[in-house]
């Protein structure tokens, strides 16, 4: 007997939506082997209505057909909206991978980058209809091996209705060869009522056949007589799907991991980057390591917008030359063309390459083919982090090679994409460091300074009071807090106003600082109140001060409200005394100045003791 050629696999019923009917011939020529009955729609609208009709197995979109970002939500909708158990392709152009980012978050699972070549697609295909296979089809048989029930997945399955099936005979849906395997199979008897697993063949209602896998369960009443049989029919690659599934996301689980754990390396290392040498080196160096990763380029525009290679990087050192110059030949050709994938990259789009011939047929391709590159996926990287915006200004991109073809997932796309603002950020704080060298220093101060009268805050007091406290109990030099507060506040708010009560702080500000000398440290410790650290400075030397600030501040005339006084509090800091006793001393002290009828400077009160002494040279 001579043996049939195995039939290929097809998805039954095909929805393309796209505009571009030349588009729509080609995929019409190279896959109607691989499908049934075939809709062609041009718009989102269209596809919806027959999606709602039913009897869609594959919803395919063509990109290209499409704009960016207008017709996003559109296609997020319709993806959304499809049935349970429609599958979509995206036919995705590669130098518009973005797409993918966009689509992912509505369901979308499965995608083509164009141009792509026949095969590729039509392989595509085939995958997906084995999953398609993969279904988990039931029927109830009477006596006679007539059905007597079934489920929805055996009515998609084999594309009848269910008026026409209930009441037939299994036979009838069977292939000539597996009839009498399939009857031979369904002998059971009330002691042994479950029957042999068995790889059988149907026909559906087009006439097309497919293998399903089937076993099933008899059952008997008290007196031996059959009732009924339940049998279970699942495609062949039911059990391989959920196989090759777990296999695929372990791995993709392990990679990704490996992929999370650089990204928040190369995160905490960014600030303390100096140029774009050490950024570039970094990022290559640590992204070879992940796994399935071939090599890294980093590319960054010089002072003339020209892109140029700051550095590559290949999982093999022993290929690091030869690497490089391919890296170069590569951005030289980009640089050479108008259109193509890696000059769409260069231009600031989000592009992946599937295949080295989508680059070119260039000398390069042959050296990353020998060196196990399969796959290229590249994220720009643009000013400011906006990621995929066509306006961004675009300052460098980041080159990924991989060493197998195949479809990434959503949750590597996204951290492909999140390197590129990882870079951006690390060049943004470059720039900031070669352009403006003093910026980090205007937050360090903004971050220590109260940002209406130019004092020192109280973090900034906290620090410099340790840092001398510490200094003072060492070397036994003194150290004291004049507490300093605005005589009356409330009614200088009360009567002139708010802002003219800034503006009399400011004026304090000013003429306390003019009277400090540079190792003082004049701090806004709360509302009207302020503080002066002395370092090296005796009780006595600080009870000057203090009167010294006080009467020129009395004598600073401040224009639109009279002239303002201020109560001051002076504690020396002891031997072995903390700091918070101390500021409760200078605190007390200044309560008994307003006590006693403001404008004044009073001293705490402290006893006496021989390390006391040794503070007051």
């Amino acid at each position: 007997m001579t043996k049939q050629p195995k039939e290929k696999k097809h998805v039954r019923e095909v929805l393309f939506v796209g505009a571009d009917p030349g588009r729509s011939q080609q995929f019409e020529t190279e896959c109607k082997a691989q499908i049934g009955r075939r809709h062609f729609v041009a718009s989102t609208q269209d596809a919806v209505t027959l999606l709602k009709q039913g009897h869609i197995d594959l919803l395919i979109l063509d990109l290209e057909s499409f704009s960016r970002p207008g017709d996003v939500r559109a296609l997020g909708e319709l993806i959304s909206s499809r049935r349970a158990g429609v599958e979509t392709l995206a036919l995705c152009p590669a130098n518009a991978a973005a797409w993918l980012l966009d689509l992912m978050p509505h369901g979308l699972q499965h995608y083509c980058l164009s141009p792509y070549l026949s095969s590729e697609l039509t392989r595509r295909l085939e995958d997906m209809a084995r999953k398609v296979d993969a279904f988990d089809m039931t029927q109830r048989l009477d006596d006679r091996g007539d059905i007597v029930d079934i489920n929805s997945a055996w009515l998609d399955a084999m594309g009848y209705t269910i008026d026409e099936v209930i009441g037939t005979p299994f036979e009838n849906y069977l292939v000539p060869e597996s009839c009498s395997a399939v009857q031979k199979a369904l002998v059971t008897t009330s002691s042994n009522p479950s029957t042999n697993t068995l790889v059988c063949q149907l026909r559906r209602k087009d006439g097309s056949i497919f293998d399903v896998a089937l076993n099933g369960v008899a059952t008997y009443n008290t007196h031996g007589e059959h009732l009924q049989t339940r049998c279970e029919l699942r495609g062949v690659n039911y059990f391989l799907a959920d196989k090759w599934k777990s296999e695929s996301l372990l791995q993709v689980e392990r990679e990704l991991k490996v992929l999370l754990l650089v990204r928040s390396k190369l995160q905490q290392a960014l600030m303390g980057i100096k140029d774009v040498n050490e950024l570039s080196f970094l990022m290559c160096h640590e992204l070879r390591k992940c796994p399935g990763i071939v090599g890294v380029a980093f590319l960054h525009k010089d002072e003339h917008d020209v892109m140029q290679l700051d550095a590559c990087m290949s999982r093999d050192d022993e290929e690091r030359d030869s690497f490089a110059e391919g890296c170069e030949d590569m951005l030289q050709s980009a640089r050479d063309k108008a259109s193509g994938v890696l000059s769409a990259l260069i231009g600031g789009e989000f592009v992946i390459a599937d295949s080295l011939a989508k680059i070119g047929g260039q000398k390069e391709n042959r050296l990353f083919h020998a060196m196990g590159v399969r796959t290229i996926v590249g994220t720009p990287i643009l000013a400011e982090s906006i990621m995929f915006d066509e306006a961004a200004n675009t300052l460098g991109a980041l080159c990924l090679m991989l060493d197998r073809r195949r479809n990434l997932p959503h949750e590597w796309l996204e951290v492909l994409s999140e390197l590129g603002a990882l870079a951006s950020f690390g060049l943004s704080i470059i720039e900031w460091n070669h352009e403006k060298a003093d910026f980090m220093r205007q937050l360090r101060d903004m971050a220590m300074t109260d940002t209406l009268t130019g004092a020192a805050n109280r973090r900034s007091a906290n620090q410099f009071m340790s840092r001398e406290y510490d200094h003072s109990q060492q070397e036994g030099v003194p150290l004291t807090l004049i507490m300093m507060d605005v005589d009356k506040f409330k009614k200088i708010n009360d009567t002139y106003g708010h802002e003219q009560g800034d503006q009399v702080l400011k004026v304090i500000t000013r003429v306390a600082k003019d009277m400090l000398r540079e190792s003082d440290l004049l701090v806004r410790w709360g509302g009207e109140e302020f503080l002066v650290v002395a370092p090296k400075t005796s009780a006595a030397e600080g009870f000057a001060l203090a009167e010294s600030i006080r009467l020129a501040i009395e004598k600073t005339p401040i224009e639109g409200c009279h002239n303002v006084t201020v109560s001051m509090g002076i504690s020396l800091i002891a031997a072995g005394q903390s700091i918070e006793d101390a500021l409760g001393g200078a605190d007390a002290a200044l309560y008994r100045a307003k006590e006693s009828g403001r404008n004044r400077c009073i001293m705490a009160e402290v006893t006496p003791t021989d390390d006391t002494k040794s503070l007051n040279p």
